[in-house]
């Protein structure tokens, strides 16, 4: 009797001890999920940021203003804040950009420069068109670089399909879909393969 007695108080022990030990962290846990979904301002701060001010490349205009905006935020809030000078970046902001094919018939063409590229100084420029070619190594693409001066250089994969997914299994059949996303897959890592070696 004696042993089943010792036995019970020492599963009461650990059972309550058990219990103690839940109590504060789901305790923390429902304060934190209430905070979250009853306070939370991340949708209203992202849109400021993310809608109003928009991307913030390092160095350009909007960064700055994001820069700017943070700290003024941070005063509405009571908190001392200013912004610190770290390292020197070199302005850069995106202009307006406008590709047209020109041959072998005209076509407008959706793209972008990437950040930092050098400005065309309004004018209007002409050149070739190329896109990476598969090269063995990044050894062969520093070599490949110089050929390219002058010309416009395609670095985004050429989609095997201008219809969205949805679009194929609506109208596809089956057997389409699958043939259509094997080879986008297969593409996909031929392409990222040979941007690594660049």
């Amino acid at each position: 009797m004696r042993k089943m007695f010792s036995s019970a108080l020492i599963c009461i022990a650990f059972f309550n001890a058990d219990n103690y030990a839940q109590t504060p962290d789901s305790v923390v846990v429902r304060n934190i999920v209430s905070e979250a979904t009853g306070n939370s301002q991340l949708e209203h701060l992202a849109h400021e940021l993310i809608d109003g001010i928009g991307p913030r490349l390092v160095g350009t205009p909007q960064m700055k203003q994001a820069n700017d905006w943070a700290v003024a935020k941070y005063k509405t809030w009571g908190i001392e804040a200013k912004n610190e000078q770290w390292g020197e970046w070199r302005g850069w902001e995106r202009g307006a950009s406008h590709i047209d094919m020109v041959y072998p018939r005209v076509k407008s063409l959706e793209g972008m420069q990437l950040a930092w590229s050098p400005s065309t100084g309004g004018k209007t420029v002409t050149g070739e068109l190329v896109i990476i070619p598969e090269l063995a190594d990044s050894v062969a693409f520093q070599k490949w670089v110089p050929a390219v001066k002058g010309k416009f250089v395609m670095i985004s994969m050429n989609q095997p399909t201008g219809r969205p997914d949805y679009n194929w299994e609506e109208f596809g059949t089956k057997e389409s879909i699958e043939k259509m996303k094997k080879a986008r897959t297969a593409q996909t890592e031929a392409w990222r393969t040979r941007i690594v070696k660049t």
